[in-house]
């Protein structure tokens, strides 16, 4: 939902593909649970989790928890968030 008065300001950005870091996408593919979980979230949910991961960058014992904690969230097939962002699309 996005104001009509910027909409056209912010098209092209939401017209971009989002490009997933592969070091991320590596540490996910190594786990089998993981992946195959991973792949069956939402579109919206991987993009704003793997964005939120990726923001910790310049800060590597955080990149790395973060990281870390969504694999194993991920392996148990669970989303991060308060009954998952489906509620909210």
């Amino acid at each position: 939902m996005i104001h009509p008065t910027i909409l056209e300001d912010v098209k092209p950005i939401l017209e971009e593909e989002f490009e997933f870091p592969e070091d991320i996408i590596q540490v996910l593919q190594s786990n089998e649970a993981a992946w195959k979980n991973f792949q069956s979230f939402s579109q919206a949910y991987r993009r704003i989790r793997i964005a939120y991961i990726d923001s910790a960058r310049k800060r590597p014992e955080e990149f790395k928890k973060h990281l870390e904690y969504f694999t194993t969230i991920t392996e148990q097939n669970k989303q991060i968030g308060y009954g998952g962002i489906e509620k909210y699309y």
